[in-house]
């Protein structure tokens, strides 16, 4: 599976999110997603939900179990490189991540994360 990155650089000159992806620099990424002009973007987010009141069934689609699959592996490698000291019970460090996840790959027009077709999310 893909991993893709798009978006603008925060400021002319400056690499945009796929070169620090590119470059491993996660935490540059991270200040770029900090630094991006989100009057004229817009402020994504990604959001879930899970109704725990009752049991909840387990996916068997291969194609949603792989897409998770890959999107872990992308959240634990933000992790890693921007709160590896965290417990895993801390809260902020999850929101760290998050946003690393919603400014990279689920902004307006970007790639999904596990796109290897190159299409755009409509």
């Amino acid at each position: 599976m893909a991993t893709t990155v798009t978006g603008p650089a925060a400021h002319d000159g400056d690499p945009t999110p796929a070169q620090l992806f590119e470059a491993g620099d996660i935490v540059g990424l991270l200040r770029a997603c900090h630094e991006r002009r989100l009057e004229r973007e817009g402020i994504p987010m990604i959001l879930g939900l899970a109704d725990e009141r009752g049991t909840i069934p387990a996916s068997t689609q291969t194609a949603q179990l792989d897409e998770a699959a890959t999107l872990l592996d992308v959240s634990e490698r933000y992790h890693e490189a921007l709160v590896p000291w965290a417990r895993d019970d801390d809260e902020g460090a999850v929101i760290t991540v998050m946003q690393a996840l919603a400014y990279t790959h689920f902004a307006p027009g970007a790639l999904l994360i596990a796109d290897t077709a190159g299409q755009k999310d409509d």
